[in-house]
């Protein structure tokens, strides 16, 4: 019983003469007005435009309108628990996503988070959300088609790869059956297909991830 005493004795003596406390500076602000999915942050002096901060109760926001007594912060994520008094933490990085082969299959948020429960996504680098993109004489001409799979578009509509084509109609008239048939129409084609869902139901969204 000694022995076991003496050893626990050593190990904790051991632990606490290596133990070396280190002090950070961390610039911290509160919660002085939220609603709508905006938050008016006081104490947050040396944020920088597009930055991102995290809230006490884990959701990301984007530093956007920079004022003298305030910051004004596009909440990313659930707002409903954020309270006047919270803390707010700025993470030290402009506002950026993850791009790379490893997005390939994945179903991420807008900050580039994975959503899919498939573990974090690896081997990617950060591009920020706010760049210049290439001018007209940089981008590489439209030469190469691309087949939607429907024959009256086809036939009638010529599309190229890289193109920008605008599918206009009302609620509930195919529009996105119409952009997931041309994402299935290409498969084995060497085109790559991003969907971005805004407004989007999460039961919808499940449909469309198991779909494709």
């Amino acid at each position: 019983m000694a022995d076991i005493s003496s050893n626990i004795f050593e190990s904790l003596l051991k632990q606490v003469e290596e133990y070396s406390p280190t002090v950070e500076s961390v610039e911290v602000g509160f919660v002085e007005e939220v609603g709508d999915g905006i938050a008016r942050v006081s104490g947050l002096h040396n944020i920088r435009f597009s930055e991102l901060v995290r809230f006490s109760n884990g959701a990301a926001g984007i530093a956007f309108n920079l004022e003298k007594d305030n910051v004004g912060i596009i909440i990313m994520g659930e707002y409903d628990t954020i309270n006047e008094g919270d803390e707010v933490r700025p993470l030290g990085r402009i506002a950026s996503v993850p791009v790379g082969m490893g997005l390939v299959g994945r179903v991420v948020n807008a900050l580039g988070e994975p959503v899919d429960g498939r573990g974090p996504i690896a081997g990617t680098e950060f591009y920020n959300i706010e760049r210049i993109a290439p001018g007209v004489m940089q981008r590489r001409n439209v030469h190469r088609p691309v087949q939607t799979g429907i024959v009256a578009i086809d036939s009638m509509t010529p599309i190229g790869r890289g193109q920008r084509q605008l599918i206009i109609g009302d609620r509930q008239t195919g529009k996105t059956a119409l952009a997931i048939d041309t994402i299935l129409n290409q498969k084995g084609k060497g085109l790559y297909c991003i969907y971005v869902a805004i407004g989007k139901r999460r039961g919808e969204i499940a449909r469309l991830v198991a779909l494709l």
